[in-house]
This record gives structure tokens, C-alpha cells and sequence, in this order.
């Protein structure tokens, strides 16, 4: 990559040739600390230990979770869009740690639903970093790490394959881990695949062009973490960006001699090497994928619904002005089909940086090649989002439907990125000829400062006239009661115009210097880089999360009250999101995991109110059930939650006359369910119902008695009339243990979710394990005491480990030899 027109590689000023280790060493540690500057920037507090990383101001609403008090009633969420960090990834991230610090790998989450297998990355290298403390400092340090990482990387791939000096590396490297994509997604494990980007993509260039043991070796291993880091679909899109640069890196170094031997090499070395690194992730790739071939969600998404369909051309202008349609920011309105982290606004590289300095890569005829791929990749990243003909109908391809495309955007901003080092190379190096064409990215410039500043004065619709009307029906984040709440809003969205008006400006100074001097002035370029880096800075300064410590999940009395009552799960009645019951060790038969097992949705659907929410992303998390109170203390539920076990309903509010609440604290109050069932009990009967529409119209009947009556998908050879009963005696997360005392053959059955990876041993001989009621256990017991022990240890799980040992031998013996042949190779 960047060969010159005679086929030499370029080697100019600042490249390898000629420094020493220390020369290169120090170079490493200034773009290190252009990183770690940036990131104490945004999150300086939190890495001291002045603050959290976590949006905990979220928790503050009383619908949320804290009780409404003289100490929280001020606060209003800054976005409540990341409501997912505090509902579901630091309880998942607790858990992990609890479950390290026992000596356990997280396997099987208890705390939700029926229990579920854990789906949180516990083999990414970052968040078993979060796992070696409970204290929530680690995440800002963990966020400082993955920020060096990314721009580490950055820096080596546009050194190294794209062959740049020092500084056009350097820059585009400070700004990798300030685009927009880790700034929106900040916290969440959609963006830690993408951080082993342009790690991912030197190993597909070294690994093409210098052909060799190691750098087999090191493409399997970023491919490992890549699978592993975080979000698998975004995984599969980086993996699905390396191979089409591998396509064009074969195509620009063998076009010459494709049916040579050598193209064939780097076609093994490439296999080989993606090969190793999907078996290195096996042990957490197998048994989510079988989890998520259960998932209600991930079988809508096979079935080809779409949660997030493309936008069309309204979705380019956010690309250059993130905010042009609002911002989910307290402060701010957002209109349009799509929240804003889910839009192409996370494609934000910066105004300079995409109508500036990437354009640049065209000027230099070496680069031609190199500047038509990451332009087309620039096309490839938008075109979910803008509905591009023939993009989309292939990203909607079997298989390829499972991803969430409209996150494909990194590789835009990469791109992007990609072509500013080149760009910014010219700059520096050489003296740069103005081009025609060079008016369309001016002309967008001059075009989006006139739009910017003539809205500074005059704002757009809804804001200027309509925005009263719509903020008292927006999200309570965003809803406004005053006049002056209005006009807050409308000098935000002035403040944004002018910023932006501000940097287009300074793309519009630039354009006029290059065209009016051959060679760009070194002031100017240092004037230039320094903006680049301050704007996505300015962008990633209004989207702070850091909270202040005593947000951080205070103890309420009422789930510390359940905590110590006799055992049975919990659900609030469209309150208080499931994970955060988990916060306090309880039992809750709602979840959230991003698959929602779809038998046990099935069977909570037939017990939900006709009135309850139900997103397709989170199918349970404000579950509302058909209930009756039944005074002074009671709550009767459809038969269905007895059968789960559902012992306790909190409700919010004042207790309606009559009822005497069994728990009572500030605004939550607790109703107890006589008739739930113990987890372990022995049904009298035994039915077999093999259509599963017919069973859940028998289970969903208002006669239906879990206790009497059980329903399988095969025919069991048991008494007409079963007697016997079994009782829960010990439980880990994976392991658990009951008792049983039958005087008939008969069927114990668990309300935990059924899953392949329960294995089942009674009186230490293994038993098969049932699915019954649809979703949940029975094993088969013959007359006589005993103890049944459940385990979770998943074959695929098995499976895994050994394909990631066998990959780990191979990779270390090909370390091996590398470092063999190396030292064996004479020096200078």
C-alpha cells in the first residue's frame, strides 16, 4: 500500500528507515500521550476517583429506582438513551466479579428471568479487566486502556501500511478514539470490537505483504479479540471490513501475478490465520450462539424484521452535523425515526477532518489506489443508513441480517480517518497542486457554514415556534414546563450552529491558503491538526456520563427487605427495570439480555396485562402482569406465574384502602402471591401436549393448576396419579442441588429455564432433562429418596475450549518458528 508510481515503496521523511529504538520508542509515547491527554479531557474526574463513568443520574426518576427525596429531586437525567449502562451492564459486571472472585467462570445468570445463560463478554480482555475490582473506578481506567489500544493501533496501521511521517499518523491516531462511534457507544460492548480495528487490518496488510509465521499468529489472535471483545455482530463487521481490505490488498500487491505462488501464500496465511482466531473465541462463541438461536429477538431478526431500517439521504447531513435533528442530551430536542446513538450521527469524524484533510488523498497519484478503496469504504460504512441500492439488498443476505448495520458506520469514520493520514501526509511533505474537483468538498463547506450561521439567527422547525408544543410529549428527559426551559433549548441548538458554523469556516481558511500556495504553510497544518483533534473533543465534551459517587446504586430498604424474606421471584409491576433487583441479590422473573429466551417470553406473554409494554429489544424489562389483589396483603396472578415461582409483586405509589402491605417503604409496597409454587415441586399428573399452540392455550386457561397438572412436548410412562415431592436444598449460579421423597415414579419439575447446557445427575447417575410447561425442567424420578443435582456445563462450552487450546498450540509454535528464522537470519 502507498507504492509509488515506479512500484518502490515510499520512504520518506519520519519512516523507519534509519531511527533507532529510542527514536521510535519516543515517537510511541507521544502518540500515547496525545491518547491519554484526550481521555483525561473527557473523563479526567472519573479516572481519579472523583466520579463515575456510569450515566447514575438515570437512577434518580422514582419510576427508575431511587424512592423521591430532598437529595434527588433536582436531578433530571443528562440521557436517559443510556439507560442500558446502569440496567444492564454494571449489574452483569458486578456479577462477573462475584462470580471470579468465588473461583467460578459467569456462566448461568440466576438473577433474571428463569434463569439464562450470561451473555456479558467474559473473555474480553477489557472487561475482565473491569472484573478485577467491584469499585466502578476501574471503568474509566478500563475506557483509558481501550482508548490506547485504538489509537495505538491507529497509528502503527497508517505508519506502517499506509506509509505516512510521523505526525499525518499521529494526529488521525488522537482522533481515532475521539470519533463519534466510541463516544456515543462509550461504556457499552457494541464499540470494543472496533477498538482491534486497525490492529486487525495491519495484520491483514503484514500478513499479505510480508508473508510469515508471526504474522499468522498475530492476525488470529486480534481476530480472537475481536469475537470475544464485546457485541458479536459488530465483531462480525470488522472481521467483514478486514476481508474486503484483504480483497484490495491482494488486488493492489499480486495484480500483477495472480496466478502466482505467492498471492496463494497470502491466501493460506489470511485462512490460516481467521481460521485460528475464530477458534481462539469458540468457548464464548458456541454457547452464545446456541443461546441466541432460542432468542425471541434473534428469531425476528432471521425472519427478516428490521428494528432499525434504513433512513435515506435525510441521514447524510447528520454525518457532518451530528446534532442537525437534535440530540438526546438533556437540554436538547430529538426528532426523527431513530435516537441519535443509533443514527448516522455516530459516523461524526469531524467537518475538517472529512471536507479537508481526507479529500486531500486524491491529490497524490501514488495514493490513487488506496484513496479509491477507503472512499469506497466511506460509501460501504453509510449505506445502511442511506439506503443505498445493491448495498442493501446484500447486507440483507441470510446470515448478514443478524447484524445491526446501521453500527457499520465505524467503518466510515475509519475510512475517513484513513484517508486524512494521506491527506495530512501531503500537507507536511509535499507541495500539493489544486485540483477542480476541489470544489465539491468547498463547496459543501461554504454550504454547510451559510446553513449553520444563518440558523444561528433564524432556527429551523420544530425548534423555532413548534418546540413547546412537542417537548410536553417527548421524553421526560426532555420535557419542558417554562418558557425559559424553551428558550434553554433553542440557545442550545443556537451554541451547536455556531460551533459547527466555526470549524466550517476554518475547512473554508483552509481550502483558500491551499489554493492560493503550492505549498501548505507549516503554521497552517499545525493550525489544521490542532482543529481536528478540538473538534471531536468539543463534540465528545457535550456527551459527558460521570456521575457522583453517591448515585452509585444506594441501598433501598424495600429490596433489602425481600432480600431477607422466604425465597420466591420478584417482579414490580412496570417499575424498577429487571436488572436492578440483581443489584440486591433478588430473583426477578423479567430480564433483559439483548436475546430474550422466546419459549419463556411466550409464557409470560400469556400472564401480561393487555396494557403492558413490550419492546422488541428488551421484551420484559417493564413487564406489567394480569393481576387481583386479593386484602389485606395478597396478589393473585395467572396460573402461569405460579408456575414460575413468582411469589412477590412491588408496587409503586399508595397502597389503595384496604390493603396492608406484607413490606412498605417510602413509595414501593410489596403484595405477597400464596399460590406461587415452590421452584421444586412434584405436579400429580403428567400430560403430553406436543402442539405447542395448544399447550399454551391449556397453560394460559384460568383453571390451569401447575401444581396438578404438568404438560410435556413427549409422551412419559408415569402414574395415572403421582405422589412425591422435592424441595430446593443448596444453589450456586451453575449448580444446584434438590432433594426428592417419592413414594410413585413421578416427574420433578424446576421452574428454571430449560436449556441444552443443564446436564442432570440424581444420586450422582446421570438423568436426561425434559423441557415441560414449555419452557422450563422436569426430570423423571423413580420411587425412593435421593438428590438431584443440576449443572451447567454446555458441550459447545466443552467443545470450545478444546478448538481454542488446539489453536493456541498452533499459534505458539508458529511465535515459534518466527523467532527462530529471526534470530537464525544474520545481521548487518
Amino acid at each position: 500500500m502507498g507504492a509509488g508510481d515506479n512500484g518502490m515503496e515510499y520512504s520518506g521523511p519520519g519512516w523507519r528507515g534509519g531511527q533507532s529504538w529510542k527514536a521510535r520508542l519516543a515517537r510511541l509515547l507521544i502518540v500515547l500521550a496525545g491518547v491519554v491527554v484526550g481521555q483525561f479531557v473527557l473523563y479526567g474526574p472519573s479516572i481519579i476517583g472523583k466520579k463515575v463513568l456510569l450515566p447514575l443520574d438515570i437512577l434518580a426518576p422514582s419510576s427508575i429506582y431511587m424512592p423521591p427525596s430532598p437529595a434527588t429531586s433536582h436531578i433530571v437525567p443528562q440521557n436517559v438513551i443510556l439507560a442500558d449502562l446502569v440496567d444492564q451492564w454494571e449489574p452483569a459486571r458486578q456479577f462477573a466479579v462475584s462470580e471470579f472472585r468465588a473461583g467460578r467462570l459467569p456462566m448461568w445468570m440466576p438473577y433474571q428471568y428463569a434463569g439464562a445463560p450470561v451473555v456479558w463478554p467474559k473473555f474480553s480482555p477489557f472487561l475482565l479487566l473491569e472484573s478485577t475490582m467491584a469499585s466502578p473506578i476501574i471503568l474509566a481506567w478500563t475506557q483509558l486502556l481501550a482508548a490506547m489500544v485504538a489509537g495505538l493501533g491507529a497509528y502503527l496501521f497508517f505508519r506502517r501500511a499506509l506509509k505516512v511521517s510521523f505526525w499525518a499518523a499521529a494526529v488521525p491516531a488522537w482522533c481515532f478514539p475521539l470519533i463519534s462511534y466510541f463516544i456515543y457507544w462509550q461504556g457499552f460492548p457494541t464499540c470494543a470490537p472496533v477498538f482491534w480495528l486497525p490492529w486487525i487490518l495491519l495484520a491483514v496488510d503484514s500478513s499479505i505483504r510480508r508473508t510469515s509465521a508471526a504474522g499468522i499468529a498475530a492476525l488470529a489472535v486480534v481476530t480472537g479479540f475481536i469475537l470475544v471483545s464485546g457485541a458479536l455482530d459488530v465483531g462480525g463487521q470488522v472481521l467483514l471490513v478486514s476481508g474486503l481490505y484483504a480483497v484490495w490488498c491482494l488486488w493492489d500487491t499480486y495484480r500483477a501475478h495472480l496466478l502466482g505462488a505467492g498471492i496463494g501464500r497470502a491466501i493460506a496465511s489470511l485462512v490460516l490465520g481467521w481460521a485460528l482466531g475464530f477458534c481462539l473465541a469458540t468457548p464464548y462463541i458456541l454457547p452464545l450462539m446456541q443461546y441466541a438461536h432460542t432468542g425471541a429477538r434473534m428469531q425476528a431478526r432471521a425472519a427478516g424484521s428490521e428494528e432499525r431500517p434504513p433512513e435515506g439521504l435525510s441521514a447524510l447531513a447528520p454525518v457532518l452535523l451530528p446534532d442537525i435533528y437534535g440530540s438526546d442530551q438533556r437540554g436538547s430536542y430529538r426528532w426523527g425515526n431513530q435516537t441519535q446513538i443509533e443514527s448516522s450521527s455516530v459516523a461524526f469524524t469531524g467537518i475538517l477532518a472529512t471536507l479537508f484533510v481526507a479529500p486531500l488523498a486524491w491529490y497524490r497519484r501514488r495514493y490513487r489506489s488506496s484513496a479509491l478503496f477507503w472512499s469506497l469504504m466511506v460509501l460501504l460504512g453509510l449505506s445502511w443508513c442511506l439506503d443505498v441500492p445493491g448495498f442493501v439488498q446484500i447486507l440483507r443476505l441470510p446470515g448478514l441480517n443478524m447484524m445491526s448495520h446501521n453500527r457499520l458506520v465505524f467503518a466510515a469514520s475509519f475510512a475517513i480517518l484513513a484517508l486524512a493520514a494521506i491527506g495530512l501526509d501531503g500537507l507536511l511533505e509535499t507541495a500539493l497542486r489544486p485540483r477542480w474537483w476541489a470544489w465539491i468538498p468547498e463547496g459543501v463547506l461554504i454550504l454547510t457554514f451559510g446553513w449553520c450561521a444563518w440558523h444561528v439567527f433564524r432556527l429551523p422547525e420544530p425548534i423555532a415556534t413548534q418546540i413547546g408544543n412537542l417537548l410536553k410529549t417527548a421524553h421526560p428527559s426532555n420535557a419542558i414546563q417554562s418558557a425559559e426551559d424553551v428558550q434553554a433549548v433553542r440557545n442550545w441548538f443556537r451554541r451547536d450552529y455556531a460551533i459547527s458554523a466555526l470549524f466550517a469556516a476554518c475547512g473554508i481558511a483552509a481550502w483558500l491558503i491551499l489554493w492560493r500556495r503550492t505549498k501548505f504553510p507549516a503554521w497552517a497544518a499545525v493550525c489544521v491538526s490542532i482543529c481536528m483533534v478540538a473538534e471531536l473533543l468539543w463534540n465528545a465534551s457535550t456527551r459527558n456520563p460521570q456521575c457522583d459517587w453517591n448515585l452509585y446504586y444506594p441501598r433501598l430498604p424495600i429490596l433489602q427487605a425481600l432480600a431477607h424474606a422466604p425465597p420466591g421471584r420478584m417482579l414490580a409491576c412496570g417499575y424498577l427495570p429487571a436488572a436492578l433487583a440483581q443489584t440486591h441479590q433478588l430473583h426477578d422473573i423479567r430480564g433483559y439480555d439483548a436475546i430474550d429466551p422466546a419459549r419463556l417470553m411466550n409464557l409470560m406473554a400469556e400472564a401480561a396485562d393487555p396494557h403492558s409494554p413490550v419492546f422488541n429489544y428488551c421484551m420484559t424489562q417493564w413487564y406489567l402482569p394480569k393481576f387481583k389483589m386479593a386484602p389485606p396483603d395478597q396478589v393473585l396472578l395467572p396460573p402461569i406465574l405460579d408456575l414460575l415461582n413468582v411469589r412477590y409483586v412491588i408496587f409503586r405509589g399508595t397502597p389503595p384502602p384496604g390493603i396492608q402491605p406484607v413490606l412498605h417503604h417510602s413509595i414501593y409496597w410489596v403484595l405477597y402471591n400464596p399460590r406461587a409454587l415452590p421452584r421444586a415441586f412434584v405436579p400429580r399428573h403428567v400430560e403430553s401436549v406436543p402442539d405447542s399452540a395448544i399447550r399454551l392455550e391449556k397453560m394460559a386457561s384460568a383453571n390451569f393448576d401447575p401444581a396438578e397438572t404438568c404438560y410435556t412436548e413427549q409422551p412419559l410412562n408415569l402414574p395415572a396419579n403421582i405422589v412425591g415431592e422435592a424441595a430446593l436444598r443448596a444453589e450456586l449460579p451453575a449448580k444446584l442441588a434438590v432433594s426428592v421423597k417419592m413414594q410413585t415414579a413421578g416427574l420433578v419439575v424446576l421452574s428454571d429455564l430449560w436449556d441444552i447446557g443443564w446436564k442432570a445427575y440424581l444420586n450422582g447417575n446421570p438423568v436426561p432433562i425434559y423441557r415441560v410447561d414449555h419452557a422450563i425442567r422436569g426430570v423423571l424420578v423413580p420411587p425412593g429418596d435421593g438428590t438431584l443435582i443440576f449443572e451447567y456445563d454446555p458441550d459447545r462450552f466443552q467443545w470450545g475450549l478444546r478448538l481454542a487450546a488446539g489453536a493456541g498450540i498452533v499459534i505458539l509454535a508458529l511465535t515459534l518458528i518466527s523467532a527462530r528464522s529471526a534470530s537464525a537470519q544474520p545481521t548487518a
